[in-house]
């Protein structure tokens, strides 16, 4: 039986969720991150004293954003993204949307990937999309937007490129971010809100070329007491751009507004999930 376009149109998409997986976004004068407040309102040395996170949280290096979730037996968290803003080449409207669902037994080295996007912004032929990737070991499976599974022994039909697609390649992640001194509590974690330059971010959502411009401003949230980052939300005011798994050659830049939001599961955190072999294989 021939093959249905949207079958092969998710398979053209975990290809490039491959090339996607080695890409950084390029360093860019035009980066900015806002400062907390303006210099008449900083936080004092003071303020940070009587409010700093505990000992060995003075500074921290979050790239990947979900880095230190290998300590843990069971987690799982969600990258959702949103784009509103015009073709460059047209003036003509153009959005996308997206939502990651990442789920991980570290103790039983299994792992499952839910993807879900659309819209021209981000996908080639404005494609409506969902995979679903499923790893035991070295063993994936594949789900495309048909529900038709596929056994991908070993990754090498590049169901990797599902199953182990991570936020730190689509949101990335900080190199080196200090904590402000606020802090509140969110779903009954402590957290402190973290700062940092603009050279030390990554978003490789976001693919520049030489007359790209990118501001950014960003709301970054760790727990100690769970040593993971909760929340870590992320706005792009860009100007021809391509975004996420937008086919260069045949697409155009792009401008406007992205959105892109970290989250982990924390009632699930060090909790084992019930992943389990996809329904047809």
């Amino acid at each position: 039986m021939k093959p249905s376009r949207t079958s092969r149109c998710g398979w053209v998409i975990a290809v490039l969720l491959i090339a996607l997986a080695a890409c950084t976004s390029s360093g860019s004068d035009s980066l900015v991150v806002p400062t907390i407040a303006d210099f008449d309102t900083l936080p004092t040395a003071r303020f940070l004293t009587e409010n700093a996170p505990p000992p060995g949280f003075s500074s921290l290096q979050l790239d990947p954003i979900d880095t230190f979730l290998a300590d843990q037996p069971g987690w799982t968290y969600t990258v959702t993204g949103s784009f509103e803003g015009v073709l460059d080449a047209t003036g003509e409207g153009t959005e996308g949307s997206f939502e990651v669902q990442v789920q991980a037994n570290e103790l039983g080295q299994t792992r499952r990937v839910v993807l879900e996007a659309q819209g021209a912004a981000f996908l080639p032929e404005n494609a409506l999309l969902r995979l679903e990737g499923v790893r035991f070991s070295n063993d994936y499976y594949i789900v495309d937007i048909n529900g038709l599974c596929t056994v991908d022994e070993g990754g090498t039909m590049g169901g990797s490129a599902i199953a182990d697609l991570s936020a730190g390649q689509l949101i990335g992640g900080v190199q080196t971010a200090v904590p402000t001194g606020y802090r509140q509590e969110i779903e009954g974690l402590p957290a402190w809100q973290y700062t940092f330059t603009a050279d030390a971010m990554r978003v490789p959502a976001v693919h520049q070329i030489a007359d790209s411009r990118v501001a950014l401003e960003a709301d970054l949230w760790v727990a100690p007491s769970v040593r993971a980052v909760v929340r870590y939300e992320v706005t792009a005011t860009v100007r021809q751009v391509y975004l996420l798994w937008a086919d260069q050659e045949s697409s155009g830049t792009v401008s406007g507004t992205l959105y892109l939001r970290y989250e982990l599961n924390i009632p699930e955190l060090g909790t084992l999930p019930n992943i389990s072999v996809p329904h047809g294989c």
